[in-house]
């Protein structure tokens, strides 16, 4: 009697790569970074670490069409120092990015994957990580020791599809770590990742997106034996 075995299921995710789930697991595969753009995000985010001594943020999602990552610098506010830092979709400039975007390639920008910094401390993924990036499958990096080691330290994690197929088999509300080598060049040295010389050229005009924010939290004292909140 003969079996019939199965072919995994693949499950297509256009703005960065592709799943494959089978009856007990889950694997895939992910367009590679260009190290040419990776030169350009690390020089934009080492510049505004230099600049600010705190975090920023890059969007990127894959255009099939020029085998390449669009990247989206939005406006955006951080805190110094600290590791903190927010973007809002809703400000008219960055909802004139995304309409810019979308004219010029007939499609919506999201979802994208991510990129942000921890600019001295290490590379983790923190609980705001966690939040910001909940809802966006795909691949996610976060770099960190910019200023004070010769290697950047990378935390590289996927999140995945919240859909039913990808449910059955695990838990989506979580990150999975996974090795930097998988989202670049097949073959590309871990030198070549974490020591890639920075290159800012044009995007050094996206530095003015990033700003301070200017007002702290504040706290309060209200009576006669409260703390401080």
């Amino acid at each position: 009697m003969s079996t019939t075995v199965s072919e995994p299921k693949s499950i297509k995710m256009p703005h960065c790569g592709e799943l494959l789930i089978d009856k007990d697991r889950i694997s895939g595969w992910f367009h590679p970074i260009r190290l040419s753009l990776w030169s350009r995000i690390i020089g934009f985010h080492t510049a505004i670490s230099k600049a600010h001594r705190a975090e920023s943020v890059s969007y990127h999602r894959w255009n099939s069409k020029n085998s390449c990552y669009d990247t989206i610098i939005p406006y955006q506010v951080t805190d110094s120092p600290g590791l903190s830092v927010s973007t809002d979709w809703q400000d008219p400039r960055n909802q004139q990015l995304l309409d810019e975007y979308g004219a010029k390639h007939g499609r919506d920008f999201f979802p994208a994957c991510t990129i942000h910094t921890h600019v001295d401390a290490s590379a983790f993924e923190s609980g705001t990580d966690a939040h910001d990036e909940a809802d966006w499958p795909g691949w996610h990096i976060t770099l960190g020791h910019l200023l004070t080691h010769e290697n950047y330290d990378l935390h590289c994690r996927i999140r995945l599809p919240k859909i039913p197929a990808v449910r059955e088999l695990t838990a989506v509300n979580m990150a999975y770590p996974i090795e930097a080598k998988y989202l670049f060049p097949e073959g590309t040295p871990a030198t070549a990742i974490t020591q890639r010389p920075n290159y800012n050229d044009k995007w050094k005009e996206y530095i003015s997106r990033v700003s301070l924010r200017k007002e702290r939290a504040q706290w309060s004292i209200t009576g006669k034996n409260a703390s401080a909140s």
